[in-house]
């Protein structure tokens, strides 16, 4: 690969009175050349060293203006309104390395909204609601897996995201709680399904969710000692799913393209539980101790739900200890000694696989990524 990148940003500031307002935008401009060199072979033939047989080259240029502004309607009302807008060329031409052409172009111009209104209730509560629309392009791994199929070039994705939160704050503790509903359409997922030319492709799906509570709280019983944990509820949806699979007849190998609707099923790699935890005591006055713990729950790497294709839930704990010694002809010294994975718990973090099916019965392929058993690092930081 070989990439290059330009831009420029830019942006003005406006205050006065009850009104504080922003504009600006940017220009950007990506280029980028995959490509292939034979740099050896054992009988090469007539065939030169670096000879190249492949090279495709993506362009993206991108434009972009946005205006936010904040009005204060009372001592403890204000609102706020953050418009943007995005222009994007992009452009690829020449083939992949399997020789397929990948050649075409797509403008898309997106206008993505929010507006809120934040209340102050007292000293100590807060609480706000806000609305956003926001658009994104399909990647360049979508566009190529579609090249030479007009039928299966994906659509931009859409989001419309509400959110209500609170927060509360005394003298040994804090709270706050932020309740989501985004909405998608046409998000783009894996269903199985492929382009008239064999190859998988990631499909528009008409309606999908996540919907979810934020919960964080911060803890100081005693002067020595916090604990600041968290923990996030959702519930993660595609509506009227429909998963597209080849089912084989392994007395002559012949394939059929078939289709299933499971109904509502969750988002792939969207656990529905996750929370964290860390908790700092102070041992002497320049050494502290935390003792950081980390769950996720269960999550499926497919949107079929099955528990074949499915990450088991985890639970982490790492330790850190802060030492600031008072070093001579130095502003501060921080030695950290972390101890990774506590416990040497035996889990996996990530996976990716997909199914297929014989005789109607189906089959399961699968790759894990296991993590580290318990591990050490120290990291020094010195300002002079």
């Amino acid at each position: 690969m070989a990439n290059d990148f330009y831009g420029f940003v830019y942006s003005a500031n406006y205050k006065k009175g009850k009104i504080e307002a922003t504009i600006g935008g940017g220009a950007n401009y990506y280029e980028g050349d995959h490509f292939g060199k034979i740099i050896w072979m054992k009988y090469p033939g007539t065939i030169e060293k670096n000879h190249e047989w492949y090279l495709n080259r993506g362009e993206k240029g991108e434009v972009s203006f946005f205006g936010k502004a904040d009005y204060l309607i009372s001592d403890k009302i204000s609102v706020f309104a953050d418009l943007q807008y995005r222009y994007i060329n992009y452009r690829m031409k020449g083939p992949d390395d399997d020789l397929k052409d990948l050649g075409q172009h797509h403008r898309y111009g997106f206008f993505n909204p929010k507006a809120g209104l934040f209340v102050t209730i007292n000293q100590n509560q807060d609480a706000y609601l806000s609305f956003s629309v926001a658009n994104r392009e399909p990647s360049r791994a979508d566009f190529k897996e579609a090249a030479g199929d007009i039928q299966a070039i994906p659509k931009p994705e859409t989001l419309y995201d509400t959110e209500l939160g609170y927060s509360i704050r005394g003298r040994k503790y804090s709270a706050g709680a932020n309740i989501y509903a985004m909405f998608y359409k046409d998000q783009l997922v894996p269903t199985g399904e492929l382009s008239n030319t064999g190859y998988s492709i990631m499909t528009n799906v008409e309606k999908s969710s996540r919907l979810g509570i934020e919960l964080t709280c911060s803890l100081k019983p005693l002067e020595i000692l916090n604990w600041d944990f968290s923990l996030t509820l959702s519930r993660n949806k595609i509506n009227d799913f429909v998963e597209y699979y080849i089912d084989y007849n392994t007395s002559d190998w012949t394939e059929a393209y078939k289709s299933k609707n499971p109904g509502t099923v969750d988002i792939a790699y969207s656990p529905s539980v996750i929370g964290s935890s860390d908790i700092y005591v102070k041992i002497y006055k320049n050494t502290g101790v935390h003792l950081i713990s980390k769950y996720v729950g269960h999550q499926y790497f497919d949107n079929t739900m099955s528990h074949e294709r499915m990450i088991d839930p985890y639970f982490v704990n790492n330790l850190r200890i802060d030492f600031e010694p008072v070093i001579k002809g130095a502003r501060s010294l921080l030695i950290q000694l972390l101890v990774n994975n506590l416990f040497n718990t035996m889990y996996e973090s990530n996976a990716y696989g997909g199914n297929w099916y014989e005789d109607g019965i189906e089959k399961t392929w699968s790759y894990y990524f296991p993590q580290s058993g318990i591990n050490y690092m120290i990291r020094i930081a010195v300002k002079f």
